[in-house]
């Protein structure tokens, strides 16, 4: 019969655990999946985030901002509709890192890690600048953009080799209501409103503290109403859109400081440019056509354009397609 080895003090050393596998990024798909690239935003169950943290992060977003609204001044409106159609075309990125990699790179058509390049023959350019951007298990990832490659000629059908398609609506539709439901959004299919009304988000007030207690004793601070004649993909983009009104304050802040209160500091246009930019993005990533353009166009004006936040564009898209 086999013993246990002794330790220094003569007692027996209980077994060691097995070491935690540490997932290696390249083994993930080409890409990211966005429930891993929101590991890297995830709040924390009970608690607020750290003052240092969300001084950090308002810090760098403020500064994202601010050059967005520079490029407006400097190119004019068309600066949005550039930035929707980066964000868009590089669906295999979180929205997040599409932003970084915008930010870096303007003008970028096709991105990838360096082994990614050498699978389809293309090499990296001695010298050449890496792109960073944000990567679960590590701080930070380097992809090239294709003018720092050199090669077999990239297909001309596409701008980007590495492209995946989006996700089926059906699948997303569930999982994006559950976590609304844990962020203290309510969603409910309705019946009783007209064919011209697709949804509506509104603020509860049941309690003290702001929130009501649902069926199963959840608390909620939102509500979001869908209309239940929609088709399945309607019923998703009026969702992302709603959805996108809360996260991008439009409704008050959020309790624990995720999203500030903007409530009373945007007017209706600029309001519906944030909530539709967010559904335009998350439907156009997750592969579904929607009339979210014409929408846009119709708000699109120098004015609205400056008072509008990039960064809480691409928050609530992020929100969104991590937990979805």
């Amino acid at each position: 019969m086999s013993k246990l080895p002794a330790s220094n003090n003569g007692k027996p050393s209980p077994p060691k655990r097995p070491a935690r596998v540490r997932l290696d990024p390249d083994q993930l798909a080409l890409g990211e999946r966005p429930i891993d690239q929101g590991e890297l935003f995830a709040e924390r169950p009970g608690g607020k985030q750290p003052a240092a943290r969300v001084r950090q992060i308002r810090e760098s977003m403020d500064a994202i901002d601010s050059l967005f609204h520079e490029a407006i001044q400097a190119r004019g409106v068309q600066v949005f509709d550039e930035f929707l159609e980066f964000v868009r075309r590089f669906n295999r990125f979180s929205a997040f890192n599409t932003m970084l990699i915008e930010n870096q790179r303007p003008g970028a058509t096709a991105v990838g890690f360096r082994d990614q390049w050498l699978t389809i023959g293309r090499r990296t350019k001695p010298g050449a600048i890496p792109i960073a951007i944000l990567w679960p298990f590590a701080p930070v990832r380097w992809v090239y953009e294709l003018n720092d490659t050199y090669g077999r000629p990239v297909p001309p059908h596409t701008t980007d080799p590495f492209i995946v398609l989006g996700k089926p609506p059906g699948a997303s539709w569930s999982k994006t209501v559950q976590a609304a439901d844990r962020g203290g959004i309510r969603v409910e299919l309705t019946g009783q409103r007209g064919s011209r009304s697709a949804g509506l988000a509104g603020v509860l007030h049941a309690t003290a503290d702001g929130t009501t207690l649902s069926r199963t004793g959840g608390r909620h601070r939102w509500l979001i109403l869908v209309n239940e004649q929609l088709d399945i993909g309607a019923r998703f983009a009026t969702l992302a859109h709603e959805l996108g009104h809360i996260y991008c304050g439009h409704l008050g802040a959020h309790p624990e400081g995720f999203w500030p209160d903007r409530s009373g500091t945007l007017n209706l246009g600029q309001r519906e440019m944030e909530a539709e930019a967010v559904a335009y993005l998350v439907c156009k990533r997750f592969g579904l056509e929607t009339r979210a353009a014409e929408y846009l166009k119709s708000h699109v004006t120098p004015q609205n354009l400056f008072a509008i936040s990039k960064r809480l564009i691409i928050d609530a898209t992020n929100r969104i397609e991590a937990r979805s």
